[in-house]
């Protein structure tokens, strides 16, 4: 099991933050109702790759496990960054 020492915010609502290149996965946390969420992550070459629409229902958590650039989500979601 891996488990991570250090969390930072990474968005609230709709949207997050330009990541810092450093997280190793990104914890995701839906609000009150249910929201589509799009992951944006770097390809080697450094262009932008978008995974999603991810469906998350109503005080669902999930962890990407990769590297997070940004994200965007249809409804509130709060995102934290793990190191």
């Amino acid at each position: 099991m891996r488990t991570f020492r250090k969390i930072k915010s990474f968005g609230i609502n709709s949207t997050g933050a330009t990541g810092g290149k450093s997280n190793e996965a990104t914890m995701f946390i839906c609000g009150g109702s249910n929201a589509n969420l799009t992951v944006q992550s770097l390809q080697p070459n450094g262009s932008l790759v978008y995974v999603g629409p991810i469906s998350l229902v109503a005080n669902q958590s999930l962890i990407y496990p990769a590297f997070t650039y940004g994200w965007t989500a249809s409804a509130n979601i709060s995102a934290y960054e793990l190191f």
